[in-house]
């Protein structure tokens, strides 16, 4: 048989049924069980979550609540109380396990992961929010929903703003956006997201331009960039996966997808195998296996190279996460050693009162000053490309104001000159 994945990872799933365990850890080499999560039932789509290397978070499906399990025990942290507002339809965490971003219906809500403090409850979204991104740095998330609407909203804003809007909103998809995920080059790399209109969008998520669109013939519902930021993965409710290289992309903003044939050197590569639609897709850190789910129970493990299926993995009913995750010592401790602080959740800001409030941070060897300012990130350093278009598109809009005031400045002398002649001639 051959080698499946490298030693370096595990592969994480749940499903929408939670007969045997609400999640389950996977050997990516074997296909076999390494451990379970039992005892809170099933999880909601999407919602399964690594809360750094210390604790697996998830939603429940039915109820207004959230779980979290240490790595190495397959029972809930006893006396945590993780109950929300409302029902979790979506749900994302910093890469470091500092903050979790859980939507309720169409709203969003951050809470501080150590002090369990509610920091912000936004809304932009008109619909319920379907999926929640963090990009690699922390520093932006994006939001997409039933309306078709795509937003990016900065952390540090978010945290800060007493009545903070996205710093970008995207209208460009007409039917419910399913899946989002950043590009591995942070803030200043690329965001794509799929909707059931059968497109795919890739934006600049600094400057909110709209870089590409990608058409198919069938509704997406699930998308995956590889860690090289080099290919782009797209699941379709017909159970095709196509493969479409970024490093090679189209001259025009707008095309429109066909499958490469036996022979042809154009067109998307395309991976058939699962018969209902693909909820979830990740890929290997070495790029070199592509993960995938369906609402048929069944989670595959591809070759990219050679399209072929090495190994699948069964579940009792619908895919509702799957993903490749660093294989972390904690796995496998029987005394866990955590990296994050966790606390029980507030349902309510305590906020109330008008006064300003402080944001506990806790760091492990990182330099406390660097933290979520996505304007020092993302602005005017001067020395990067982002910069200059930042610093271009601000001087435009700069001299476009300056002309907006002196024909409105024209149009006043313009119009007292004619008064006061007028009146003279009277």
């Amino acid at each position: 048989m051959s080698r499946i994945a490298d030693t370096r990872e595990v592969i994480l799933t749940s499903d929408s049924t939670g007969e045997q365990w609400s999640a389950a850890v996977w050997d990516s080499r074997t296909g076999s069980t390494l451990s379970t999560y039992k005892n809170a039932g099933a999880l909601a789509q999407g919602t399964l979550q690594l809360l750094g290397d210390s604790y697996v978070i998830g939603a429940d499906l039915t109820k207004p609540r959230i779980h979290i399990w240490p790595l190495n025990n397959p029972n809930p942290v006893a006396n945590l109380r993780l109950t929300t507002s409302g029902k979790v339809t979506a749900l994302s965490c910093t890469p470091h396990g500092a903050y979790i971003v859980a939507a309720i219906s169409e709203k969003l809500f951050v809470w501080q992961v150590c002090n369990g403090r509610l920091l912000a409850n936004v809304s932009q979204h008109y619909q319920t929010v379907n999926c929640l991104s963090f990009c690699k740095d922390s520093s932006i998330f994006a939001s997409g929903g039933d309306d078709g609407l795509v937003f990016v909203w900065s952390l540090y804003r978010v945290l800060n703003d007493e009545r903070c809007t996205p710093l970008h909103g995207f209208s460009h998809h007409s039917l419910p956006v399913k899946d989002l995920q950043f590009g591995h080059a942070g803030a200043r790399g690329r965001l794509c997201s799929v909707s059931l209109d059968r497109t795919c969008n890739i934006y600049e998520p600094t400057s909110g331009l709209l870089l590409l669109t990608l058409v198919f013939d069938v509704p997406l519902t699930a998308v995956h960039i590889n860690a090289r930021d080099s290919d782009l993965f797209v699941g379709c409710t017909d159970g095709n996966i196509y493969r479409f290289d970024l490093h090679d992309p189209p001259r025009g903003i707008e095309h429109h997808v066909h499958v490469r044939k036996e022979g042809d050197s154009e067109g998307v590569a395309i991976y058939q195998s699962h018969k209902s639609t693909v909820v979830a897709l990740s890929v290997s850190i070495d790029c070199r296996y592509l993960l995938s789910g369906s609402t048929s129970g069944e989670v595959h493990v591809w070759d990219i190279a050679s399209r072929q299926v090495l190994r699948t993995i069964e579940h009792k009913g619908p895919i509702t996460a799957a993903f490749f995750a660093k294989n972390y010592e904690n796995f496998r401790v029987n005394d866990l050693k955590p990296n994050v602080q966790i606390s029980s959740l507030q349902r309510i800001s305590d906020d109330t009162d008008g006064r300003e409030s402080s944001v506990d941070v806790i760091t492990r060897d990182r330099n406390p000053a660097d933290i979520l300012d996505f304007d020092s990130y993302a602005g005017t350093d001067g020395g990067s490309e982002g910069s200059e278009r930042l610093s271009s598109r601000k001087l435009l809009e700069m001299r476009d104001e300056i002309e907006r005031l002196k024909k409105i400045n024209t149009a006043i002398y313009q119009y007292s000159v004619k008064r006061v002649f007028d009146q003279t001639n009277c």
